[in-house]
């Protein structure tokens, strides 16, 4: 790793780092263009074809990407029925588990409508009426993303909630897809991926719905494509590779570091394991650690170039020191492992989600905890917050105004009018306010 010292040196490394871009990659799609572009050129192509020619269009990209593309793209329900039938009882209770848990999380932040009958105003709460959650393919079924984005809006009270995630040709998505969808109660499926399945829901198709929300992860395509839809749908936000910040002083043991880090690692050759030491010795154990830990991991390979490629130790001199620097990191993981680590829960400002003390383990709000594992990257925690059900819901403010309360409030609104200039607006108030009174 990278090895950075001092509090103020690794703030500056944060705010430069996160305005510098890691996925500069060119494409010609397999052909399907006669130059290579940059993924937002390319899913602006690909939403152009997507939309001119619907459900042709999926086929031709398809079959430049993967050489053959599926008769339909929804995935029967028979074969739904099938991943569930036979599956292992025991992984069904854990996903049954892991949506129960975040169904009970997710309820609890679910705003409520609310009137004031004095002041006459008001909120009014109401679900979307269809959303897609997108689940990405790539080296490891992301089964549970499905339930952290599905059951979320599922709270909410979405009817149509859509799973699309990529299968080749006329092959099935990964049996733990299929059922985790089940479970956690999604409408209907598509075997698509990529900026062509965003471009599919964002607009529709012969036989791929609109919706009026995209959420879920994906790769450089597909949150080029989700940027450039935004406005005409909606997006839960975009997302860079996964990061995840450990903070260590001498009392966390360096195993728990160590996997902690190599467990974000694990997913993508960019991303940004982090940690924030209290000591040199802390950062010298945690990598020897880590050495030991990666001997024996199946994806080595994709671990060991994220560190390589994206990992930082930051050396600082105190706890309030590491909270400044996590602060400016705004990773989408912070993990405190200190003896005080209650004690800075509060001086967090910026993180996608916090987990505190060497139990709360990031890999539990993966898969069981309760929260969604769909966080803010890229330093994007500064602005935004995890995926939650009020993504899913509008809340529309509510006016019940009597006469009485017109008229309390009639004449300052006519003078702010006035004030902008906007004498048509006054005058709306006005002709109330003068047949209230009689004038």
């Amino acid at each position: 790793m990278k090895r950075v010292t001092g509090a103020g040196a690794g703030i500056e490394y944060f705010q430069r780092e996160r305005n510098v871009p890691v996925d500069t990659v060119l494409s010609d799609g397999n052909g399907l263009f006669t130059d290579k572009v940059s993924p937002i050129e390319f899913a602006a192509r690909v939403i152009d074809i997507v939309r001119k020619e619907g459900d042709a269009g999926l086929a031709r990209i398809n079959i430049a990407f993967d050489g053959s593309s599926p008769d339909s793209f929804e995935v029967p329900e028979s074969e739904i029925d099938a991943a569930v039938a036979n599956m292992d009882a025991a992984s069904i209770a854990a996903f049954e588990n892991a949506a129960e848990r975040v169904r009970k999380f997710q309820s609890r932040g679910l705003p409520k409508s609310w009137n004031d009958e004095t002041a006459k105003f008001g909120e009014r709460v109401t679900p979307m009426g269809s959303v897609a959650a997108y689940v990405p393919g790539g080296t490891a079924p992301l089964a549970s993303t499905v339930i952290m984005t599905v059951v979320p809006a599922k709270v909410a009270g979405v009817e149509e909630i859509i799973v699309a995630t990529p299968a080749a040709g006329d092959s099935m998505p990964h049996p733990a897809v299929l059922a985790a969808a089940r479970v956690a109660g999604a409408s209907r499926m598509f075997k698509i991926g990529g900026a062509q399945a965003i471009a599919a829901l964002a607009y529709g198709t012969e036989s791929i719905p609109a919706v009026d929300l995209i959420c879920g992860p994906g790769n450089a395509w597909v949150t080029a494509a989700k940027k450039l839809v935004f406005g005409d749908i909606g997006i839960d936000g975009l997302y860079g590779p996964t990061e995840t910040l450990v903070i260590a002083d001498e009392s966390a043991d360096p195993k728990f570091v160590a996997s902690d880090l190599i467990a974000q690692a694990e997913h993508d050759t960019i991303a940004m394991p982090i940690l924030v030491a209290l000591s040199e010795d802390i950062v010298e154990k945690t990598e020897a650690e880590i050495e030991r830990q990666l001997e024996n991991l199946p994806r080595e390979s994709i671990a060991r170039s994220a560190f390589s490629n994206r990992g930082v130790a930051v050396v600082v001199g105190n706890s309030m020191e590491a909270i400044e620097v996590a602060n400016a990191a705004a990773p989408e993981h912070l993990c405190i492992l200190t003896a005080d680590a209650e004690d800075l829960i509060d001086k967090v400002t910026s993180a996608g989600g916090l987990f505190v003390g060497e139990w709360s383990a990031e890999v539990m709000a993966d898969y069981v905890a309760g929260p969604s594992h769909v966080m803010p990257t890229a330093g994007t925690a500064r602005f935004s917050s995890a995926l939650s059900v009020r993504n899913f819901v509008r809340v529309t403010p509510v006016l019940t105004f009597d006469d009485d309360t017109f008229l309390e409030l009639a004449k300052d609104a006519e003078l702010l009018a006035k004030l902008e200039g906007l004498h048509g607006h006054a005058a709306a108030s006005e002709y109330r306010r003068r047949h209230i009174i009689g004038e």
